[in-house]
């Protein structure tokens, strides 16, 4: 009885293990099929656009006078008396310091000899007692005396030749004072002036009367608005940068020379193909930079160049065109060649 059912046992088994088979087969289909679905990725895209946007630079630097006399005396002497002080507003033309004088009396004495000289000859020329040749040196003579007299007059009598307030005394009455050498220094404040270096990038940006605002540390809070007043004509060969002067209303004098501030160019507004700074892949420790876009339902890995930031938007300098379509959610954890479906596109 056992040898006769060996057989079936046999046939049973076999079927069994056809049926297990075909079970396994059908769950490992499915599973893969299901696989396949979940490899596909819903994303969000935007595509790269040209838009205006204003163009900005900010320097630093420390604002300076828009104008600074050193007033000094050609010959020196001794200072006989002192108008002013540090802080004094003064007028242009204003007497602010006086040297001794008696340079200034000895020239005016001879001066007043050579005029005196110059009227008895002018009469005896006219009856034509003397040459022409005589008058004429007399008449010399006086010129001479007249400008040695200006001179000195000039150097004793020391004259504001600008308006401004006074931010230096190096002397006090009754000292010596060497030649050249600044007895006061006076500085126009009102405008007052800052000296940027711009890359020569811009230099077709550049025009007089540009506008700029200026925020000072020391004024916080405050923001001020000034004007392109000068562009130099040279580039620094070393910086390739070209030096800009601004200048800023300062009718209150709350701006004072030496203040550190920031200065903002506006150059104006261009058009900048732009993209979501939240669509870059940053690649640690290369800086490199890419994007995803989007290609027959699949994120294409591309490198781009960036420029500025402008808000939460890069400049793309190379690497996109117009109109493609960037993958803005979650761009770090595709790989190339990921399926991926739309859920947002604007």
């Amino acid at each position: 009885m056992i040898h006769r059912n060996i057989p079936s046992l046999w046939s049973c088994l076999g079927l069994c293990g056809l049926l297990a088979l075909g079970a396994c087969s059908r769950s490992a289909s499915k599973s893969a099929s299901t696989s396949d679905s979940l490899t596909v990725r819903s994303v969000e895209c935007t595509p790269a656009e040209l838009r205006s946007v204003e163009e900005q630079e900010t320097y630093t630097t420390a604002l300076i006078a828009r104008t600074t006399n050193h007033i000094s005396s050609q010959t020196g002497g001794r200072l006989s008396k002192l108008s002013v002080e540090i802080g004094s507003r003064v007028q242009r033309g204003q007497i602010v310091a006086q040297l001794e004088a008696s340079a200034l009396n000895q020239a005016r004495v001879r001066l007043e000899d050579s005029r005196t000289s110059l009227a008895r000859i002018d009469e005896l020329y006219r009856v034509g007692g003397i040459s022409k040749s005589s008058w004429e040196a007399a008449r010399s003579a006086v010129d001479l005396a007249q400008e040695v007299f200006n001179n000195i007059q000039e150097n004793t009598l020391l004259r504001s030749p600008i308006s401004g307030v006074v931010t230096k005394k190096n002397y006090d009455v009754g000292d010596m004072t060497p030649p050249a050498q600044p007895i006061v220094v006076v500085e126009e404040l009102s405008p007052v002036k800052a000296v940027v270096h711009v890359s020569e990038t811009y230099f077709s940006y550049l025009r007089l009367g540009l506008a700029a605002s200026i925020e000072v540390d020391a004024l916080e809070g405050r923001r001020f608005e000034g004007r392109v007043s000068n562009i130099y004509p040279t580039v620094d060969p070393t910086t390739h940068t070209i030096g800009v002067e601004v200048e800023i209303p300062n009718a209150d004098l709350s701006l004072r020379p030496g203040m550190y501030a920031r200065i903002t160019l506006r150059l104006g507004v261009r058009e900048r193909l732009l993209i979501p700074e939240r669509a870059i892949v940053r690649q640690a420790g290369t800086g490199e930079r890419n994007v995803f876009v989007l290609s027959q339902g699949k994120a294409l890995y591309r490198v781009v160049e960036l420029g500025r930031l402008y808000g939460d938007h890069y400049e793309v300098l190379s690497g996109l065109k117009e109109g493609e379509q960037v993958i803005c959610s979650s761009p770090s954890t595709l790989t190339p060649g990921t399926e991926v479906s739309v859920k947002h596109q604007r």
